[in-house]
């Protein structure tokens, strides 16, 4: 049997969520074609959305948002990108992030809403 890598199984979990995401909003009736989805997240392998897909993902979904004090660095979004669970937004100026995950979410609180230390707290845990 082939090894997966961590990296692949990343990518088929970014999918399947994509994929949860879709389904609930063409069961809701929104039309989800090609275009659309290209509109929901900043590319086709991650799950940090776009300003439209922020504004479409917060009429179903719970978020909560936490202010940053300064922009996140490289390592830090690469942290992002691989070790939270849901969807977020986070905008160019990096002035927030926007985290669609209960969990996530309640973590961070525990950290006094310190995106950079909740961060670094993630990329220690990673293996």
């Amino acid at each position: 049997m082939a090894k997966l890598s961590l990296r692949t199984m990343s990518e088929e979990r970014v999918t399947a969520l994509r994929e949860f995401i879709f389904s609930g909003l063409e069961e809701d009736g929104l039309t989800v074609d090609d275009d659309f989805k290209k509109q929901l997240f900043q590319s086709p392998n991650t799950i940090r959305l776009r300003y439209f897909g922020f504004m479409v993902l917060k009429q179903y979904y719970t978020h909560e948002t936490f202010q940053l004090e300064q922009r996140l660095t490289g390592r830090e979004l690469l942290t992002l990108r691989d070790n939270v669970g849901w969807p977020y937004f986070l905008p160019v100026n990096h002035s927030h992030i926007d985290l669609f995950t209960v969990k996530q979410s309640f973590v961070l609180k525990l950290n006094g809403g310190d995106v950079k230390k909740w961060l670094k707290n993630l990329e220690n845990k990673t293996p």
